[in-house]
């Protein structure tokens, strides 16, 4: 188990992101479905330029946060910190889902909370925070702020080698 204090640099914070299901296999059950949710659906969005996040996306996808958070409380014994850590993702969860269930603020607000790259490594980080017994402080906050970018970079750099299909093609010419 790997634990962090004020002397844990953020980079070795972001490097136990990235590593965590190689180094903590007993973590996988919990973090290989978010990691394949997030490339399949980038690497389909990435094939299928013409079409976006819409809304019911964004409420399924809100979901995968209170879905989250009540898997770690099913499987994790929680100090008190997780345990706020956890029920605030429950309640983002919540809040996001019932904003995008019910249209209360703009599409282009909903489409980038509720987009698969920050949703994903977002669940994903809290999940490797707990999971690993990493300390919850600036450090850690700082290095998963560092991921969830770096990661939704990684999502965009993908998307831009997926070649767009046929559908894609025919639709972009009849623009």
């Amino acid at each position: 188990m790997h634990t962090t204090n004020n002397h844990t640099g953020i980079q070795q914070v972001v490097e136990q992101l990235f590593v965590a299901p190689i180094e903590q296999p007993e973590i996988l059950p919990t973090v290989l479905p978010l990691i394949i949710g997030a490339v399949a659906i980038e690497l389909y969005f990435g094939k299928h330029p013409e079409e976006n996040l819409g809304w019911n996306s964004s409420v399924g996808n809100a979901i995968i946060w209170t879905a989250t958070g009540f898997s770690l409380l099913i499987t994790s014994t929680l100090t008190g910190q997780e345990r706020q850590a956890v029920y605030g993702l429950i309640l983002m969860g919540g809040i996001v889902g019932y904003m995008n269930f019910y249209h209360r603020w703009p599409p282009s607000v909903a489409y980038l909370i509720s987009s698969s790259g920050v949703v994903y490594s977002l669940a994903y980080s809290l999940v490797v925070v707990i999971k690993t017994n990493l300390i919850i402080g600036q450090t850690v906050l700082e290095a998963v702020l560092i991921f969830v970018v770096a990661i939704n970079m990684l999502f965009k750099l993908m998307k831009g080698f997926e070649t767009p299909s046929k559908e894609s093609q025919v639709f972009t010419e009849l623009k």
